[in-house]
């Protein structure tokens, strides 16, 4: 049970990596069932116990993939708010991204590639 929702949030985790330009909104319907596949994998790993927070974490990814897809809905019905769409769906996604590797690193650090914002060039500055 615990590696098949390993495997699943893995799978959402490329999925997010690969939505990495504002204007990638126009692919937010792959996004659909990300938010329920992301706690469905929580509820699978609710007897996890390190890390603790684990289950915050990823509450806070299921959030930010919610936001993302009211900003893709936004983004189709109200074309004078277009701009700021793109980047709230940017934003959104990268937050969602960023937890879901978060806990993976924590989770499964074999098979999780490291963060490219672990590295000392792209903290400096």
């Amino acid at each position: 049970m615990r590696s098949e929702a390993i495997a699943q949030l893995h799978d959402i985790r490329e999925l997010l990596a690969s939505i990495q330009e504002p204007s990638s909104i126009r692919r937010a319907a792959e996004l659909e069932g990300a938010a329920e596949k992301v706690a469905s994998c929580a509820a699978d790993l609710v007897d996890v116990e390190v890390p603790r927070d684990l289950q915050l974490r990823l509450a806070f990814a299921v959030r930010a993939l919610q936001g993302a897809e009211k900003a893709a809905r936004t983004h189709r019905r109200n074309p004078l708010t277009r701009p700021l769409s793109h980047a709230r769906f940017a934003l959104n996604t990268g937050k969602a991204g960023g937890w879901i590797h978060g806990t993976l690193q924590i989770l499964d650090p074999e098979n999780t590639p490291p963060s490219p914002y672990d590295s000392d060039e792209a903290n400096a500055g």
